[in-house]
C-alpha cells in the first residue's frame, strides 16, 4: 500500500484578506514531489472559495470569514480580527471522509498568520490524533523555532522541496527518505487534485537576481532558475481544459529578468499552443526591464493587470529598494505602457510605507507623484520579513520581531514607527483612493 499523505493549506488570521489570485505554490510543489515518490495524496484547501460564491470579473473575490479573538498585542488597533477560510464544520466533514493518512503536511505563509496555522492543526488533531504533523513553507523557513513552539509535537521542515540535503537531514519520518524535486518539475500532479478553480497560477521562474532589503526571495529561493517553457504551457493549458480557467496570475519574483528574454519566448509559445487567457502580474514588475517589445507582447497576450515595483524614488531609500528605479524612469515606463495600449486603471504602482526613517509626508509625496502619471498608486505598508537586511535594522529597535511573529503584521507594525499611527495610515489610504479615483 502506498504512503498516504494529506496536504493542508491552512486558515489565515488577519485584519484583512482578499483572494487576489492566491495559490499555495509551495504546497503544489510539495504535492508534485510526494506523487513523484509514489505517495497517495489528498489535498484540502482551507482557503478554498466555494462554487457559487460571488466572483469578480477577473476571478478574484472575498473569502469566507468569521470573528477570531484578537491577540492582546493588537488591542489598540480599532479593527476586526478574523479567521479566513472555510467553516470548521466543512473542514471536519472533509477530514472525516478520508482514510487515516500516514502523515499530514501543513503549509505556512506569512509569519503573522501563525494563529491560523495553530487553529488548523487543532482541528486536524481532533480527527487524526496520532498522525504525524509536518509543517513547512515560508514561516517554517523564516522562523522555524517560532513555528515549533506554536505547534508542540509537530515536525518542522525548514528547507525546500528542491534541496535533497535539507530533506535527508530533516530526520522527519516518512519524509527524509524522499527524492527531492527538480526545479523544472511540473505542477500538474498538484493541479489535477484541485476540485474547482476561479483562476490559475502561472510561474515562469524561481528566485530573483536582485536583493532588495525588504524581500526574502533570495533566502527562500537561492539563485534564479527559469522553468521549462513547455512545462509552463502545459500547466496553463491543463487548467483551461479541466476548469475553463481564463484568468492567470504570474507568481514570479522576476518575470521580466534580463529585459524579458524568457518571458518573450514563453508568450510566443503560449500563442502557438492556442492558450488565450487574461493575465495578471500582481507581483511588482521590475520597471527597468520593461521595453516596448515586452509591453507589446504583454498587451497581445491579454495582460489586464500590471503592477510596477517602485516603492520609493527618494534617494534616502535607494539602498532599501535596490535602487530599482528613479522617478524619471518610472514616468518614462508608465508612458511607454500607455503608448502600448494599457489604460491607467490597468497599471498600479507599489509605493512602500514604513521604510526606516520614512515619514508619512514622504509617502504622501510619492502618492501624489504617481497620481500625476495617470496610473494607480498602491500603498504597501512594511511587514518586516526575517532573513532580510531591513528586518535586521528594525530588530535593533524592536527586538520583539525575533521572538513574536505577530509583531510582523503590516497593519500593526506601521503604527509602531515614529511619526506613524492609525490616523496617519488612514490618511495615506485615503490619499491613494482620492488620487486613483480620476484615473482612466
Amino acid at each position: 500500500m502506498p504512503f498516504r499523505a494529506l496536504i493542508i493549506n491552512p486558515w489565515v488570521t488577519d485584519f484583512k484578506l482578499y483572494d487576489e489570485w492566491m495559490h499555495p505554490i509551495g504546497l503544489y510543489f510539495l504535492i508534485a514531489m510526494l506523487r513523484q515518490n509514489g505517495a497517495a495524496v489528498r489535498y484540502i484547501n482551507c482557503l478554498g472559495r466555494q462554487q457559487g460564491c460571488a466572483v469578480k470579473p477577473h476571478g478574484t473575490g472575498v473569502f469566507e470569514s468569521r470573528p477570531f479573538p484578537k491577540p492582546p498585542l493588537y488591542r489598540e488597533l480599532k479593527r476586526f480580527y478574523k479567521l479566513y477560510g472555510i467553516a470548521e464544520e466543512a473542514l471536519l466533514q472533509q477530514l472525516l471522509s478520508l482514510p487515516a493518512p500516514d502523515a499530514v503536511f501543513v503549509g505556512s505563509s506569512m509569519t503573522y498568520w501563525l494563529p491560523g496555522l495553530q487553529e488548523t492543526v487543532r482541528v486536524l488533531r481532533r480527527v487524526f490524533p496520532g498522525t504525524p504533523v509536518i509543517a513547512g513553507g515560508t514561516s517554517a523557513m523564516l522562523m522555524p523555532l517560532a513555528v515549533k513552539a506554536a505547534l508542540p509535537g509537530a515536525h518542522v521542515f525548514a528547507g525546500s522541496v528542491f534541496d535533497q540535503a535539507a530533506i535527508r537531514n530533516s530526520a522527519i519520518p516518512h519524509f527524509s527518505s524522499l527524492k527531492a524535486l527538480a526545479p523544472g518539475a511540473s505542477l500538474l500532479p498538484a493541479l489535477e487534485l484541485l476540485t474547482h478553480a476561479f483562476h490559475g497560477p502561472a510561474l515562469a521562474s524561481l528566485g530573483c537576481p536582485l536583493r532588495c532589503s525588504y524581500c526574502a526571495s533570495g533566502f527562500l529561493h537561492p539563485g534564479y532558475a527559469r522553468r521549462p517553457i513547455d512545462v509552463v504551457v502545459k500547466e496553463l493549458a491543463s487548467l483551461q481544459d479541466q476548469f475553463g480557467v481564463t484568468n492567470f496570475a504570474w507568481y514570479d519574483d522576476a518575470l521580466l529578468n534580463n529585459q524579458g528574454v524568457h518571458f518573450l519566448s514563453l508568450a510566443a509559445a503560449l500563442a502557438s499552443a492556442g492558450v488565450r487567457a487574461t493575465f495578471h502580474a500582481p507581483n511588482g514588475l521590475h520597471v527597468r526591464w520593461l521595453t516596448r517589445r515586452v509591453l507589446d507582447a504583454m498587451r497581445n497576450s491579454g495582460f489586464a493587470t500590471l503592477r510596477f515595483g517602485y516603492e520609493s524614488g527618494h534617494a534616502a531609500f535607494s539602498s532599501d529598494t535596490g535602487a530599482k528605479v528613479t522617478r524619471k524612469e518610472l514616468a518614462q515606463k508608465t508612458a511607454l505602457a500607455r503608448e502600448a495600449g494599457f489604460a491607467g486603471t490597468s497599471i498600479g504602482v507599489y509605493v512602500m510605507a514604513g521604510l526606516a526613517g520614512q515619514t508619512p509626508q514622504q509617502v504622501a509625496e510619492e502618492l501624489q507623484f504617481v497620481a500625476s502619471l495617470s496610473v494607480k498608486a498602491k500603498p504597501v505598508f512594511v511587514s518586516p520579513v526575517p532573513a532580510t537586511p531591513l528586518f535586521e535594522r528594525y530588530v535593533r529597535t524592536f527586538p520583539q520581531l525575533e521572538r513574536t511573529p505577530l509583531f510582523h503584521n503590516d497593519s500593526f507594525f506601521i503604527t509602531q514607527l515614529p511619526g506613524w499611527d492609525s490616523n496617519a495610515v488612514q490618511r495615506i489610504i485615503d490619499l491613494a483612493k482620492a488620487g486613483n479615483a480620476g484615473i482612466a
